[in-house]
């Protein structure tokens, strides 16, 4: 009973009095953490700014560790601070001041386990993730028209999408007819639908730039792809891919055969999981030239939803009487076309009746027995005399038709 009332005496003097007298040494060990603790923040830091650079999203517990190193370090320097107070001497400078010298040689043991602590904490596997992309169709066409007409048509994509034994769909009908606008659609639907892990989207064009369409590719899932030659792009591209269980690789606008392997796209017996869903004007691109196991026709759109989609981006204007017959009329010679009706119809919105008579005489200029006549016609809308750079825009992709076409 005596020795353990001596000791728990004895134990908080033992303590204060090495508190007092290893004052020295805890101001150098907490000064030795503090660098250690600075050398780890500034290697965090370096991370940080690299990750930044490469648009990535910083972790959140790397923020918060970054944080305690400030308030720790402050803490620290506010302690030191009080250096002159524990170094003064009493009893005419014969001893050092021990209440002040155990005070703050106290609040230093404290900091120096908490700088410790943080220390242990500061080792991090990584420091930052690649932030979540938008989705293909929320992109671009998050205000996709659910048109009647082309739910079959999705649906049939979704199912071919879906079939084990299908690796490769294709998507074909005229310029304008809304062929991307579909497949993004599906990109959305397949991703929500957790069908795919990965949906990625690339144009190819009628000048395909096969370092451009990795790029695209890689984009996708965040990929960067260090490789100075096209090969070498491709077998990384590759062997990425495959490490996907479920990959959908869009191709739009294929204009001729594009070798897949030259891409670095997995494809057939290579990876299952991958599949290919392609668009082109051409339905011989698809069938013969990249051997489509599924093709589906995409047409233009029946005479009333081509309507309402006119009154829709014409706005009030059309239910003016004076105005209604020849907006009908107007309506009927972008042949079904969305971005042709869009494009008219936002061109004719604020426009008088003579404007819009104008228009249509200039889309009546092909004869009606010709073959994709209403197309032309459409096309034929005045480049000089219609307004704003949209139409402008319009017309001078139209002129493709023709080229395409003849």
């Amino acid at each position: 009973m005596t020795s353990t009332v001596v000791e728990q005496l004895i134990v908080p003097i033992r303590r204060s009095v090495t508190r007092v007298f290893n004052y020295s040494r805890n101001v150098k060990g907490l000064k030795t953490h503090l660098e250690e603790l600075s050398d780890a923040k500034t290697r965090v830091l370096h991370s940080v700014d690299e990750a930044r650079n490469r648009s990535e999203d910083i972790e959140d517990d790397v923020g918060k560790w970054l944080a305690s190193v400030n308030v720790i370090t402050e803490e620290a320097t506010r302690v030191f601070g009080d250096e002159d107070k524990a170094n003064k001497r009493c009893f005419m400078g014969l001893f050092p001041n021990v209440t002040t010298r155990y005070k703050v040689s106290t609040k230093i043991e404290s900091i120096a386990e908490e700088a410790v602590k943080i220390s242990v904490r500061g080792k991090f596997d990584r420091v930052s993730y690649r932030p979540s992309r938008r989705g293909i169709e929320d992109r671009s066409h998050k205000h996709y028209e659910a048109f009647e007409s082309r739910g079959p048509v999705l649906d049939e994509i979704l199912e071919a999408l879906k079939d084990d034994d299908v690796d490769l769909v294709g998507v074909y009908g005229m310029p304008g007819v809304g062929k991307t606008t579909l497949v993004k659609k599906v990109a959305g639907q397949v991703k929500a639908g957790k069908i795919f892990d990965v949906v990625v989207l690339a144009v190819v064009s009628q000048t395909p730039n096969l370092r451009k369409i990795q790029g695209e590719i890689a984009d996708g899932p965040g990929l960067k792809l260090d490789a100075e030659t096209d090969s070498g792009r491709a077998d990384f591209l590759y062997e990425r891919l495959k490490r996907e269980p479920k990959v959908l690789v869009i191709l739009d606008d294929i204009w001729e055969r594009l070798e897949l392997d030259d891409v670095g796209i997995p494809s057939g017996s290579d990876h299952r999981g991958c599949k290919i869903l392609m668009t082109s004007r051409d339905r011989n691109v698809l069938s013969r030239g990249m051997v489509t196991k599924k093709v589906f026709w995409l047409q233009v759109l029946p005479e009333n939803e081509a309507w309402n989609l006119f009154k829709k981006m014409a706005g009030d204007v059309v239910k003016y009487p004076d105005l209604q017959l020849v907006a009908v009329e107007v309506a009927k010679r972008c042949a079904g076309l969305p971005i042709l009706i869009v494009t008219v119809a936002r061109a004719l919105k604020d426009g008088d009746l003579s404007e819009w008579k104008d228009a249509l005489e200039r889309l009546k200029r092909f004869d009606k027995d010709e073959m994709d006549s209403q197309v032309y016609s459409a096309l034929e809308l005045s480049y000089d005399s219609l307004k704003g750079e949209e139409i402008r825009s319009a017309f001078l992709l139209c002129q493709q038709y023709r080229v395409v076409e003849r």
